[in-house]
């Protein structure tokens, strides 16, 4: 008998809003269910704080791209993200698999991979800017910019659902864990 096909949770939302906390709260609690898979994105940018992924250059990330090596790749902010193509595999597994991605890819992904949830994690503009300005990666220029282009792309959708980062971090997880696991069938 054939396992069934993972559900592929596309975790998305303005930057600060609080993603990558989200998604290293549910790695945490899921660590010993191998049902679930954290891939870590590739990103042309050197390691930082507060966000696990692969770095690597431009040119490098060029030629992976030319050469299928990504599922999903996006650019934003002057970067180039990819999603490793392994995750097609897990899928494949029954596995979980769980990523940080770009609203921009949503339409890809939905004609691509299927089941499919999309968890938009929001939070209101002022805290959006407090905790891009406390991640000090930006001027507050920038940071205003970031902030006008943040509602531009609406995420709507029978497989959407939201979870709004102003209350504690604990509470939030939980709200993704909730997600994960309905999906999952554990509900």
């Amino acid at each position: 008998m054939n396992e069934p096909r993972g559900t592929l949770f596309l975790i998305v939302g303005p930057s600060g809003a609080g993603k990558d906390t989200l998604i290293d709260g549910a790695k945490a609690a899921l660590v010993n269910d191998p049902r679930y898979v954290f891939p870590r994105r590739v990103v042309t940018r050197a390691p930082a704080v507060g966000e696990d992924h692969l770095p690597m250059n431009a040119e490098d990330f060029q030629a992976a791209q030319a050469r299928g090596e990504f599922a999903l790749a996006w650019e934003a902010h002057g970067l180039r993200y990819g999603i490793p193509r392994a995750i097609e595999a897990e899928l494949a597994r029954g596995r979980q698999v769980v990523v940080n991605v770009s609203r921009a890819v949503l339409p890809e992904a939905r004609q691509r991979y299927r089941p499919l949830r999309i968890v938009e994690v929001t939070a209101p503009a002022p805290v959006l800017a407090e905790r891009l300005a406390r991640r000090g990666r930006e001027s507050a220029a920038e940071i205003t910019e970031r902030l006008k282009r943040s509602g531009a792309i609406a995420v709507e959708g029978p497989e959407v659902s939201r979870i709004e980062t102003t209350g504690t971090i604990e509470d939030s997880v939980g709200a993704l864990l909730a997600v994960l696991g309905t999906a999952a069938g554990k509900a």
